[in-house]
C-alpha cells in the first residue's frame, strides 16, 4: 500500500509540475530586403534605396493568448544608434507587417557629416510578445568605394 501511495503522489507531483507548456515563439515569416541602385553606380552607395518587407506573426493557435506588444524598425551607423524608423510601443496585435523604403542619403546620422565609403548601416527589426518572447533580424549595408 505504501508503494502505491508513493507512486500515486509521484505521478500527481509530476503532472502538477510537468504540465507547464512552453510559450509559443514569434514567427519571422518574411524578411525581404531589396536593393535599388538609384545612382546607377553599380555599387552600394549613399545614393541607393533599400526596400524592406517584413511579416512577424504569433504562433499560438488561440490568438487571445499571445499577441505582439511592441516592435521597432531601427538602425545604427558604424555601431552607434541612429534612430527608430517605425515602430509601436503599444501594439496588441497577432501580426506586424512592415513595408518600408529607405533612401540611404536621407538617413539621420548619429553625428555630424555624411555617409562615407566604408561606413556600415545596420538595420534591425525587433518584436516582443506579452510573454516576453522576442524575435529580431538584422540587415547590414556597407558603403563601397
Amino acid at each position: 500500500m505504501k508503494n502505491f501511495l508513493f507512486l500515486f503522489l509521484a505521478v500527481i507531483s509530476f503532472v502538477a509540475t510537468g504540465c507547464e507548456k512552453d510559450p509559443h515563439a514569434l514567427d519571422l515569416d518574411r524578411f525581404d530586403v531589396r536593393w535599388f541602385d538609384d545612382d546607377n553606380s553599380g555599387t552600394q552607395t549613399s545614393g541607393d534605396v533599400l526596400q524592406f518587407q517584413v511579416q512577424i506573426n504569433t504562433t499560438d493557435p488561440d490568438h487571445d493568448d499571445q499577441f505582439i506588444t511592441e516592435w521597432a524598425f531601427s538602425y545604427t551607423v558604424n555601431g552607434h544608434f541612429a534612430g527608430v524608423l517605425q515602430g509601436d510601443e503599444n501594439a496588441n496585435s497577432n501580426s506586424v507587417t512592415l513595408n518600408a523604403e529607405v533612401a540611404m542619403d536621407r538617413l539621420t546620422l548619429p553625428g555630424p557629416g555624411t555617409l562615407q565609403p566604408g561606413d556600415t548601416v545596420e538595420f534591425r527589426v525587433w518584436a516582443i510578445d506579452n510573454h516576453g518572447i522576442d524575435v529580431e533580424q538584422f540587415h547590414r549595408f556597407v558603403l563601397e568605394d
